[in-house]
């Protein structure tokens, strides 16, 4: 007999009947309002709080809490990549302790970037300790994934051009400023759980994705996290033939764009619309005409270059710089503060960034824990398809192509080393080893999975 993850529809799991909600459920669900705060309000909603506790650290407590209510601490931790997060987390802290008296907030700031890891024990703890959330866990996204393809770039080109309006008092901080690229990747996410069939949507959904795409692109590291996943998506999971006429829909767009030369100026000297698409492109195989484009580029290529000298092939290769201390001001690349705001502290790249602070060992524990989670996935979708489980097949591919949305944006930009994306992407971590964990339970016990209470 076909053994199945069971992925519920929201229809479904609304049929079903519902047991008493315990501390882990409305965790579950303060989580979920959270991580739907983070992606409409972007910047604003983080500092909602009381300084210098915010929304993402009392969640994190909360979390905490419920990890350990669950009684599943010794269970999450029975996978190599939750064995891999713990390492890397664990190298972090060591990094970080000596900078806490030199930097004080600033070394626990920096290092979130592996301690929100947390958040993936909280999912996995949660999931194996009632399986049936998975299936509100993925409605409550389904829905999600309806409002934002729908909205989700216009706001972020709406708030990032009229924040000035509104910001919290303390800070200055606007109350609602999504950026292009954190955009792009709930965008893809939600593009590629509907190509995948996980959800119905009406057909002006796929246009609002399509004027999305080109508002998300005048950022090439946003261009590129969304159309790479989506189309790992469209070949892994055989909707190649389905991509085809919403291709074509889009180049006809493009087209119709191009043709009347319709395009928006935003700040920075980018503009909405083809010729965007094209200098990103030339920018990123060669080089463009846009010098706004090319200065950047070069700068990031010129700091990466420092930082691996100095590690790689310098005094920092064991330890890095560590936790704390400003990686722009000691490297000599100090920007974004012409304007009055805060410069720049991150390389914007999480991979050269995890370099630079925590060393080389620091790099090889993260790109382990990468290899390893995705190898979980890829594992988990084999065996989904040799049972027969197609929905669940899927879930994996989905999980994954939004993870490595994610990563792309985090290689060109400051991404994951705040809680906006952080937190997602600690939270999908943990769905991933969660979910392939529970598979495997219900593979070895030979039945349905999961049950109903």
């Amino acid at each position: 007999m076909p053994l199945h993850l069971s992925v519920e529809t929201p229809a479904s799991f609304a049929a079903a009947p519902r047991a008493r909600a315990d501390w882990g459920d409305r965790y579950l669900g303060l989580l979920c309002f959270v991580l739907a705060g983070y992606a409409i309000f972007g910047k604003g909603f983080a500092y909602v709080g009381v300084p210098p506790l915010f929304i993402g650290e009392i969640t994190l407590v909360l979390g905490i809490l419920a990890l350990m209510a669950s009684r599943s601490w010794i269970a999450m931790l029975m996978t190599v990549p939750s064995l891999a997060l713990l390492a890397f987390m664990g190298w972090v802290a060591v990094r970080t302790v000596p900078g806490i008296p030199v930097h004080g907030f600033d070394a626990l700031r920096d290092s979130v970037i592996a301690l929100y890891g947390a958040f993936a024990f909280i999912i996995v703890a949660l999931l194996l300790q009632k399986p049936a959330r998975l299936g509100r866990l993925l409605g409550t996204y389904s829905r999600f994934a309806l409002l934002y393809g729908l909205s989700g770039a216009v706001l972020a080109y709406t708030t990032s051009s009229l924040s000035h309006l509104l910001a919290w008092p303390f800070s200055g901080v606007p109350v609602v400023y999504v950026r292009m690229g954190e955009a792009a990747v709930h965008l893809c996410g939600a593009t590629v759980f509907v190509l995948l069939g996980l959800r119905r949507v009406p057909w002006p959904w796929l246009v609002a994705v399509l004027v999305g795409f080109l508002m998300i692109a005048v950022s090439r590291g946003a261009m590129l996290a969304f159309l790479l996943p989506v189309l790992l998506a469209a070949v892994v999971g055989g909707q190649v033939r389905r991509l085809m006429p919403i291709a074509a829909g889009g180049a006809a767009v493009l087209a119709v764009v191009l043709m009347f030369d319709i395009q928006v100026e935003i700040e920075g000297g980018r503009v909405i619309g083809p010729a965007q698409l094209i200098n990103n492109v030339e920018s990123i195989v060669g080089r463009s005409e846009a010098s706004n484009l090319d200065g950047t580029k070069t700068w990031r290529l010129r700091w990466w270059q420092a930082i691996q000298d100095y590690t790689l092939r310098g005094p920092y290769f064991w330890t890095g710089k560590g936790f704390g201390v400003n990686l722009a001001e000691d490297d000599g690349y100090v920007v974004g503060a012409e304007g009055g705001g805060a410069p720049v502290r991150a390389p914007h790249n999480v991979h050269l960034g995890i370099l630079a602070r925590a060393g080389v060992p620091g790099l090889a524990l993260w790109i382990g824990l990468l290899l390893c989670w995705f190898g979980m996935l890829a594992r988990s979708y084999v065996v989904a398809l040799r049972h027969g489980d197609e929905r669940a097949a899927k879930l994996f591919i989905w999980i994954g192509c939004y993870g490595l949305s994610m990563l792309i944006n985090a290689s060109f930009d400051v991404a994951l080393e705040g809680p906006m994306l952080g937190i997602w992407f600690w939270s999908l971590i943990g769905l991933g080893i969660g979910s392939s964990m529970l598979q495997d339970f219900a593979h070895r016990r030979r039945q349905a999975w999961p049950p109903t209470s």
